[in-house]
C-alpha cells in the first residue's frame, strides 16, 4: 500500500505502520495566540501546558490532554471570557479537526483496552474468600492497605504485596485453618441460650437497697456533724471556720476540727471521705433514683419482663435495667448466630422513643457504640420478636467481650442527668419508661452445604492432632482437592501437591503433630500468589478471551466480592457460561443473591465518597437526633435505594429525582413521614412538593456536604458536578485562602461565597460550583429541611460571639453557569434531573473501573458510549448497565 495522507483529518496510513492520529500543525498558531499566556512555560494554570502538547496522539496520556482541550473549548470555559478570543472561523476549524482527530485516536488506541494489571485480593475480597472457603471471619485490618487513591479498591495498580507481607498472609492462613478445624471437630450441633430479663429484678432490688442505704448513711452523717456544730463548746471554732467556709457543706469539710463530729467512715464510707466527704454529698444529692425506682417497681408486667430505664448517677436499681443483655456461653464457638429480642412499646411511648440499640459490650461497657438499631412495633400486650444476624468472631472469644446488650436509642449522648432532672421536675419521679423487654436469646445459624465450608469438606482426612500414619494417597487427594477449591476451581499446577507433601513430611520429621503439619502445608497454599492474586495467565502483549473459570471468577468478584460458587463453576467447566444468554441469567442471579450487598456497599461507598460521613463528628448539641444510629441508617438509605433499583430494574435516573423514597421506620421518623414502621427498608410514595426522592434528598448525601455543624455549599456543589453531572471541577489552586478567612465577619452564606469569588483564581471554578451549593442551602448540616439559617462569627479572641449572630431566610435561588436560572431547590433539581445522559456516563465509567480493575480512560470512550446507548434504549434501566458491562468484550477478555 502506498503512502497516503488524508488531509484535514490528520489520518496517516502506511503499509509499515498502523493508523496514526495527528493534529494539523497549523493549529499551533491558535494555541500560541490564546492559550500560551496561561498554559505555557511561564504559567501553568490548572497544571496544564499546551506548549509541550504533541501533535501526534500516539498514547492515551496525550489523547487525554487533547480531550481536555476539546472539552474546555466546547463548553466555552476556555479561553476565559475576559481573555483574548480566537475568531469564530478559526475556533470552528480547530474544534472540527480536533474532534475528528480524537475519533481517529480512539480507534488507533483501542487495542490497548482490556489490559488489566495482576490484581491482589483486596481486604474485603480476602475476608469474603476466607469466609466462603473455610467458614471463618478474620480481622483483616493488618493486611496491606488497598491504596486505591482516587480509584476503586479493585484497581490492580494499588494492589500489591511486598515480600515480607507474604509471611503475614501465612500467619493469618494458619489462624484461619485452626479456627476452621476447631469448628469442624466441635461439630455442627445447634446452640441456643435465652435470658428471661425479669430475672434482673433480684439484682434491681439489691441495688435499690444499697442506694437507699447509702442515702440513709449520708443523711445520718450530715445530721451528726450538724449536731456537733450546734454544741455550745464548739461555737468559737465554728465561728472561725465560717470565715473560710461559704456554706454548711463547706463547713463539714472541716469536721475533724469540730469536737464530737464523727468520721464518715463510721457510717460506712471509704477512707477518702476522711479528707474529702464529697462522696457523701454525691449520695445525698443524686437521690433521684429513690422516686424513680419506686415508680419502676410499681409498673405492671414485671413478673414477665423488664422495662428499659435511664441510668441515674449513684443510682439504685434502674442502672440494672438500663441495658439488659446476656453473656454468650463459653462453649459457643465463633461463628454466625441470630440474636432475638422479644420487645414491646408502652401505650404512651412517643414515636421517637420506640427504637432499641443492640451491641456487644467493649471497653466502654454499655456506652460502646451499637451494632444496629431496631424499630419496636409491638406492644407490651403483644410483643414482637426482633431477629438480628450476629457474627461472633475469634476477636470476641475473650470473656470480657462476650456480653450482648440492649438499650433504648439515644441514651448514650451524655444527657441522661439532664433527662432525669427535667423529668423529675415534670412528674416527680423521672423519665417515663417506653420499652419493655421479655427475653433475649442467641442461637447458632446453620451454615450452607450442611454446615461444612468447601475448603474443609474436601479434606477427606482426619483433622485431630493425635492422628498418625495417614496414608500418602489420602494426603495427596486431600491436598489436590483443597488446592482446586483455593484456586477457584483451577486444578493444582504440576508439582504443587508434591511440594505440599514435602512440607507436611518436614513438619512430621520435626516432631510436629499431623494437624500442625496439615496446617503448615495448606497455609502455603493460602499465602501463595495463585491464591492471593486473581491470576489470568497469558501473553500480556495480546488480548484473549477469558476461559470459563476465569469469567466465573471475574463475575463473582465483581458482583459478590467472593469466589464463584458451585453453580458458576459447573457452568464454567461445561463451557455454558461463555454463552451470552447463560451469562445474562447468572448475572441476574447474582444481583438477586442475598450477599449482593457485597457489591452494592463497596461500590457506592467509593463511587459516591460516602466515607466522608466519617471524617468529622456531628455536633450533638445542635443536632441531637442525628446520632450514630441515625447516621448509619441514613447511609443505609443510599445502599437500599440502589438495591431497589437493581432488584426492580428501575431507571438509574431515579437517583436524580424520584416520586418515592426507600426508608425504614427510623429514617421515616427522622424525615417526618408517618405510617412507616419496622426495620425493613421499603418503597414509600412522597408528595410532589417533597424535597426527598433521589440522592439530593437523602440525609447522608447532604450531611457529607457539611462539617458536622454548618453546611459546606462548595463541597456540595463540587459533589454534584462530579457525581451527578459528570463535569468534575479541577482541584483547587494551591495557596488560595479558604473561605474560613471570612469567619469573623457576620455574613450570610451567599455573601461569604460571593466574597470568595473575588479572587480570580477561585472564580473560574466557583462560578460553576457555588450556584449549585446555594441551591441546596435549604438542607441543614444533617440533611433536614430548613427555611432559615444563622451564623455566629468568632471574635478577636477566636471565640464564638453570640452578639455577632446573624439570622436570615434561606434564599436558594441562583443560576447555573452559562445555563438556566432557578428560583429554588426544586427548580434546580428539575434541571439536574434532565441530565440523565451525563449521569449515565459517570456511572458507566465508574462501573467499568470497578469491574475491570483499571481506571476508565480515554480508550474506553467507545465502550462507555455503547453502554449508554444500550441503556438509553431501555430508559436507563439500572440492571441494564451491569449487563452491558458484563456482556462487553472488555469484561470477557484479558
Amino acid at each position: 500500500m502506498s503512502l497516503a495522507l488524508w488531509p484535514g483529518l490528520g489520518l496517516t496510513l502506511n503499509a509499515a505502520e498502523s493508523v496514526r492520529a495527528v493534529m494539523p500543525e497549523r493549529h499551533q498558531a491558535l494555541l500560541s495566540e490564546v492559550c500560551l499566556g496561561c498554559h505555557g512555560p511561564e504559567k501553568q494554570k490548572g497544571k496544564f501546558r499546551v506548549d509541550d502538547l504533541p501533535l501526534t496522539l500516539s498514547d492515551p496520556q496525550t489523547a487525554e490532554r487533547w480531550q481536555k482541550v476539546l472539552s474546555a473549548m466546547n463548553s466555552g470555559e476556555m479561553p476565559p471570557e475576559d481573555e483574548k478570543q480566537p475568531s469564530s472561523q478559526a475556533k470552528t476549524d480547530f474544534l472540527d479537526d480536533l474532534a475528528n482527530v480524537l475519533v481517529t485516536a480512539r480507534r488507533a488506541l483501542s487495542d490497548q483496552r482490556g489490559v488489566i494489571a495482576l490484581r491482589r485480593l483486596n481486604r474485603r475480597e480476602y475476608q469474603n474468600t476466607m469466609r466462603v472457603l473455610l467458614g471463618v471471619n478474620l480481622d483483616v485490618s493488618q493486611l496491606p492497605a488497598d491504596s486505591g487513591g482516587p480509584h476503586f479498591d479493585t484497581v490492580g495498580a494499588g494492589l500489591f504485596v511486598t515480600g515480607n507481607q507474604f509471611e503475614l498472609y501465612e500467619s493469618m492462613a494458619q489462624q484461619a485453618l485452626d479456627q476452621a478445624f476447631n469448628a469442624r471437630l466441635a461439630g455442627t450441633q445447634p446452640r441456643k441460650f435465652r435470658v428471661e430479663v425479669e430475672t434482673l429484678h433480684q439484682l434491681f432490688a439489691k441495688k435499690n437497697k444499697e442506694g437507699l442505704g447509702r442515702l440513709e448513711r449520708a443523711m445520718k452523717w450530715i445530721q451528726a456533724v450538724d449536731g456537733a456544730v450546734k454544741r455550745p463548746e464548739n461555737a468559737a471554732t465554728v465561728a472561725g471556720l465560717r470565715k473560710i467556709a461559704a456554706n454548711a457543706d463547706a463547713l463539714r469539710y472541716h469536721w475533724k476540727k469540730i469536737s464530737g463530729a464523727p468520721s464518715p467512715m463510721q457510717f460506712g464510707f471509704d477512707k477518702t471521705s476522711e479528707v474529702n466527704p464529697a462522696g457523701v454529698y454525691v449520695a445525698r444529692d443524686h437521690a433521684e433514683f429513690v422516686q424513680y425506682d419506686r415508680y419502676y417497681l410499681g409498673l405492671p408486667n414485671l413478673d414477665k419482663g423488664a422495662y428499659l430505664t435511664v441510668a441515674t448517677r449513684e443510682g439504685g436499681g434502674n442502672n440494672v435495667t438500663a441495658a439488659p443483655g446476656l453473656t454468650i456461653p463459653g462453649n459457643f464457638p465463633p461463628g454466625d448466630y441470630v440474636v432475638r429480642i422479644r420487645a414491646g412499646a408502652t401505650a404512651n411511648a412517643p414515636a421517637d422513643r420506640r427504637f432499641i440499640e443492640f451491641g456487644l459490650k467493649g471497653s466502654k461497657g454499655i456506652y460502646t457504640p451499637a451494632l444496629s438499631t431496631h424499630h419496636v412495633t409491638g406492644t407490651v400486650a403483644m410483643p414482637q420478636v426482633i431477629e438480628i444476624p450476629f457474627t461472633f468472631s475469634q476477636d470476641n472469644i475473650d470473656s470480657r467481650f462476650r456480653n450482648l446488650f440492649v438499650r433504648e436509642r439515644g441514651f448514650t449522648d451524655g444527657k441522661n442527668d439532664e433527662r432525669v432532672k427535667d423529668a423529675f421536675k415534670r412528674n416527680g419521679f423521672g423519665p417515663e419508661v417506653a420499652l419493655w423487654i421479655d427475653w433475649i436469646e442467641i442461637e447458632s445459624r446453620p451454615a450452607q452445604d450442611g454446615g461444612v465450608p468447601p475448603g474443609v469438606r474436601v479434606l477427606d482426612i482426619p483433622l485431630d492432632a493425635k492422628v498418625t500414619n495417614v496414608p500418602k494417597e489420602k494426603l495427596q487427594g486431600a491436598f489436590e482437592a483443597f488446592v482446586r477449591e483455593a484456586y477457584r476451581g483451577v486444578p493444582a499446577p504440576a508439582g504443587t501437591v508434591e511440594r505440599l507433601i514435602r512440607i507436611y513430611d518436614s513438619r512430621i520429621s520435626a516432631g510436629k503433630t499431623h494437624r500442625a503439619a496439615v496446617v503448615q502445608a495448606l497455609s502455603a497454599v493460602l499465602s501463595s500468589p495463585r491464591f492471593l492474586y486473581r491470576a489470568e495467565p497469558g501473553d500480556s502483549a495480546s488480548s484473549r478471551s477469558l476461559s470459563g473459570l476465569e469469567l466465573a471468577t471475574r463475575l463473582s468478584y465483581f458482583l459478590l466480592g467472593e469466589p464463584p460458587d458451585s453453580t458458576l463453576r459447573e457452568l464454567a467447566v461445561r463451557g455454558d457460561l461463555l454463552r451470552s444468554e447463560v451469562l445474562y441469567a447468572q448475572t441476574n442471579r447474582l444481583l438477586h443473591h442475598p450477599r449482593s450487598g457485597q457489591f452494592v456497599r463497596p461500590f457506592l461507598t467509593q463511587w459516591l465518597h460516602l466515607e466522608r460521613l466519617d471524617l468529622f463528628q456531628f455536633n450533638q448539641k445542635l443536632f441531637p437526633r442525628f446520632d450514630v444510629s441515625m447516621k448509619a441508617t441514613a447511609r443505609d438509605e443510599v445502599y437500599e435505594t440502589f438495591t431497589h433499583l437493581l432488584r426492580t430494574n428501575a431507571p438509574l435516573s431515579d437517583l436524580l429525582r424520584a416520586d418515592y423514597v426507600v426508608v425504614n421506620g427510623l429514617l421515616a421518623n427522622y424525615y417526618g413521614m408517618p405510617g412507616v414502621s419496622g426495620d425493613r427498608f421499603q418503597k414509600v410514595a412522597i408528595p410532589a412538593n417533597s424535597p426527598r426522592g433521589g440522592l439530593l434528598g437523602m440525609a447522608a448525601i447532604m450531611a457529607m456536604g457539611s462539617n458536622g455543624e454548618q453546611t459546606n455549599p462548595v463541597e456540595r456543589g463540587a459533589w454534584v458536578l462530579r457525581k451527578l453531572l459528570n463535569e468534575p471541577p479541577p482541584p483547587a489552586p494551591a495557596n488560595v485562602p479558604e473561605i474560613t478567612r471570612l469567619a469573623g465577619m457576620p455574613l450570610t452564606t451567599r455573601e461569604r461565597l460571593q466574597a470568595h469569588q473575588e479572587n480570580p483564581q477561585c472564580a473560574s471554578c466557583h462560578r460553576k460550583i457555588d450556584p449549585i451549593g446555594i441551591g441546596l442551602e435549604n438542607f441543614d448540616a444533617t440533611g433536614m429541611w430548613r427555611t432559615t439559617d444563622s451564623y455566629v462569627p468568632v471574635n478577636a479572641e477566636g471565640k464564638r460571639d453570640p452578639a455577632l449572630k446573624k439570622t436570615w431566610t434561606v434564599d436558594s435561588s441562583s443560576l447555573f453557569y452559562k445555563g438556566a436560572a432557578f428560583r429554588n431547590y426544586f427548580e434546580m433539581r428539575n434541571v439536574i434531573a434532565t441530565k440523565r445522559r451525563n449521569f449515565a456516563k459517570g456511572f458507566s465509567s465508574a462501573l467499568i473501573e470497578y469491574a475491570l480493575g483499571r481506571p476508565c480512560g480515554f480508550s474506553d470512550e467507545l465502550l462507555v458510549e455503547a453502554i449508554i446507548k444500550q441503556c438509553e434504549a431501555k430508559n436507563f434501566a439500572t440492571r441494564e448497565f451491569i449487563h452491558a458491562v458484563v456482556q462487553s468484550k472488555e469484561f470477557r477478555s484479558k
